[in-house]
């Protein structure tokens, strides 16, 4: 009998396990794998949304007048066709959210949840929301005395000063460090885990320069445990590896959920002097996307707008993962300094972004022409507010008649 008794309750217990088994996978499916995403990657209309707009909009302000502007906000940008935006949420080894690893931004309110609220009202719209993180970037222009002394990054010196690269004032996380990414990858799965972003998007700041100094004492310790690489390949792989690891993470928390990188313009300056190999994180799956930042105008003396969507569409032939152009919104109605060096002639290039007020809307018209199937402009304030710029305000009208496919 006790025999009987003792399989009935093993077989109860193995069917309460099971069915606990059973109800986790559920749980997990409907919070992980299975929880609908927000992907406009065949038609993206994007703006970026920077740290210091951020602060610009929401300092002083209390949760339920956050609430306000983030639905003002996200209204407008749905209303004007926009589908997804890029929400800075680190910008220098701080946080747009409260977190555990690092202190809140100086851009950030304080006392309430500004990250979860955002994503809200993104979702209420529609709206595509990435997380927009700086992974190595900790200050410019400061001293490490002047850092939040909450920074992990403070931290990080303490322990060892080869954490960290320094750059003239700038400082950065040493790439090549294995506790400088391990803050990174904790600081990714921090947002993953807790908040319903549709995906993590990095931007270009990598290796600061190709000065062999900064990273000098650690390359040295490679060498003398064996390591083989060049210095610049060296500094390849190491962003190499981050990237992978990144990518890993995202999609181990949500395979629906978007890593991408937006690099600057010009793939060998990526390669060669902030050692971002793109052909390798193509070559390696470790992207979902890349967008480019085509900061430059069609008549550009070095680098027009055509050669350079030219040279991206040699890089991604032939490949499946989409890519997308970044505009510079932000040049309308200014000189541009680099554009050329003529600035006497009031029709060179110089003066491109004064004369014309449609060249983002021909930029975006070019794109499609050409299977790009995207863009995202920078940014947000010069899309919502031209003051009295004149310019930029025809270009934003321009802008959404080509968005919403009116003439």
């Amino acid at each position: 009998m006790k025999k009987i008794v003792l399989v009935f309750l093993s077989l109860i217990l193995v069917f309460q396990m099971s069915a606990c088994a059973a109800k986790k996978q559920v749980k997990d499916n409907a919070a992980g794998q299975a929880k609908p995403k927000v992907n406009y990657s065949k038609d993206l209309k994007a703006v970026w949304v920077s740290y210091y707009e951020i602060g610009s909009v929401f300092l002083g302000l209390n949760e339920k007048q956050a609430k306000q502007a983030l639905d003002k906000m996200f209204a407008a940008l749905s209303e004007a066709g926009i589908n997804t935006v890029f929400f800075h949420v680190r910008a220098f080894c701080d946080a747009f959210y409260p977190s555990k690893i690092f202190p809140l931004s100086e851009n950030c309110p304080e006392g309430y949840d500004l990250l979860a609220n955002a994503i809200a009202y993104a979702h209420r719209y529609k709206l595509s929301f990435h997380a927009w993180v700086n992974p190595y970037r900790v200050a410019l222009g400061k001293e490490i005395s002047a850092l939040d002394t909450a920074s992990p990054a403070v931290e990080l010196y303490k322990d060892n000063p080869n954490h960290l690269i320094f750059s003239g004032k700038d400082i950065f996380l040493n790439p090549a460090d294995k506790k400088a990414q391990r803050l990174i990858l904790s600081g990714i799965r921090e947002i993953v885990e807790q908040y319903d972003v549709d995906g993590i998007h990095f931007d270009d700041y990598f290796y600061p320069s190709d000065n062999s100094e900064m990273d000098k004492s650690t390359y040295a310790a490679y060498k003398n445990n064996g390591g083989s690489l060049e210095l610049s390949d060296f500094r390849r792989e190491s962003v190499n590896t981050l990237i992978s690891a990144v990518h890993a993470l995202v999609k181990g928390e949500n395979t629906n959920l978007l890593f991408g990188v937006s690099p600057q313009c010009f793939v060998e300056k990526n390669k060669e002097s902030l050692f971002a190999d793109i052909a390798s994180w193509l070559d390696t799956g470790s992207v979902d996307y890349l967008l480019p930042q085509i900061y430059f105008g069609f008549e550009n003396e070095s680098a027009p707008f055509e050669k350079c969507v030219a040279e991206w569409v040699s890089l991604m032939k032939g490949r499946e993962i989409p890519w997308y152009a970044g505009l510079a919104l932000y040049k309308s109605g200014t000189e541009d300094t680099y554009a050329s060096e003529d600035t006497e002639n009031k029709d060179s290039a110089y003066y491109e972004w004064m004369n014309h007020n449609d060249i983002i809307a021909r930029q975006i018209t070019y794109l499609k022409e050409n299977g790009i199937p995207g863009f995202s402009l920078y940014s947000y304030s010069s899309f919502v507010d031209s003051g009295d710029n004149d310019t930029l305000a025809q270009e934003v009208n321009h802008i959404k008649n080509v968005i919403n496919g009116h003439s």
